[in-house]
C-alpha cells in the first residue's frame, strides 16, 4: 500500500509539475518549438498579475487532462524577451502553437470550455506557415547605456526588438535629455529602430537626434532620406522640411 501511495504521488505530482512547467528563452526549442504534432500552449504571464493567478485553475486542469493532446508552458514577461520580441503587450496571452508554427492567440481570462474548444480547433488544423520567430532579428549595433538612471542595460533590452518603442524612447531623450552620453543612448536605440524596419517616423527622429548632437552633415543626410520615404509613401514632409531648413541654415 505504502508504495502504490508512494507511485500515485509521484504521477500527481509529475503532473503537477507539467501543469506548472515554465520555460525561458534559451529553453524554447527544447519544449514549446518542438514538432511532434502535439499543441503547445505558450502561456505569458507574471508573478503580479491578478487575471493570471485567476486562470491558475484553468491552466493546471486543462494541462493535466490526458484527453487533450496539449502541453502548456509558461513564460514569466519580467525574466525574458520572447513576449518583447513577439509583441505580446498584455497579459494574460496564449499563442497556440505546433510544430514550431503559431496557429493563433488569446488573451485575458477565458473559461475552461473555450479554451478547450480552441485547442481542439487548432490541432485539426494544417500546419502551414513559417516558424515562430521568437529569436528576434539580431542586430551589429550593442547597447550603450545612457546617464539617466532609467536607461540602464536591463530596461533597454526590453525595447530592442520593437522598433516602435525604440523611436518612442529615442524621441523622449531628445526632447529631454541634453547630457553626451543619454543621447550616444538614444542614438543607439534609433539605429536599433531602424535596423528592425526603417520608417519616416525614425528617420525624422534620428535627424532631430544628430542634428541635436551637432552632427550637421548625417544629420541633413539622413533628414532628406526621411523625406523621400515620405513622399513616396504620401505622408506629410512638413516636419522634416522645417528640419532641413533649420540643418541648412546652420550649415
Amino acid at each position: 500500500m505504502r508504495i502504490l501511495f508512494i507511485i500515485t504521488f509521484s504521477l500527481l505530482f509529475f503532473n503537477y509539475l507539467k501543469a506548472q512547467e515554465y520555460v525561458t528563452d534559451t529553453t524554447m526549442e527544447e519544449t514549446v518549438m518542438v514538432k511532434d504534432d502535439q499543441i503547445k500552449v505558450l502561456y505569458f504571464t507574471a508573478p503580479w498579475c491578478g487575471p493570471c493567478r485567476v486562470m491558475a485553475p484553468t491552466i493546471k486542469s486543462i494541462a493535466n487532462d490526458e484527453t487533450l493532446n496539449v502541453s502548456i508552458y509558461k513564460m514569466n514577461t519580467d525574466d525574458n524577451l520572447t513576449d518583447d520580441i513577439l509583441r505580446v503587450n498584455s497579459i494574460p496571452t496564449y499563442f497556440f502553437i505546433k510544430n514550431g508554427v503559431k496557429l493563433g492567440h488569446s488573451g485575458s481570462v477565458m473559461r475552461r470550455a473555450d479554451m478547450v474548444k480552441m485547442i481542439e480547433r487548432y490541432d485539426r488544423m494544417q500546419v502551414n506557415g513559417d516558424l515562430l520567430p521568437y529569436r528576434g532579428k539580431p542586430s551589429k549595433y550593442d547597447i550603450v547605456e545612457g546617464a539617466h538612471e532609467n536607461l540602464i542595460k536591463k530596461n533597454l533590452e526590453k525595447l530592442w526588438y520593437n522598433t516602435h518603442q525604440l523611436n518612442e524612447l529615442s524621441w523622449k531623450i531628445y526632447q529631454n535629455l541634453a547630457d553626451p552620453k543619454d543621447l550616444k543612448c538614444a542614438l543607439t536605440l534609433i539605429n536599433r529602430s531602424i535596423e528592425l524596419e526603417e520608417n519616416t517616423s525614425n528617420l525624422e527622429t534620428k535627424a532631430h537626434l544628430l542634428f541635436k548632437m551637432k552632427e550637421t552633415k548625417s544629420a541633413l543626410k539622413t533628414a532628406k532620406r526621411a523625406r523621400k520615404l515620405a513622399s513616396r509613401s504620401g505622408e506629410s514632409t512638413s516636419i522634416i522640411e522645417d528640419l532641413i531648413e533649420n540643418i541648412e541654415a546652420k550649415s
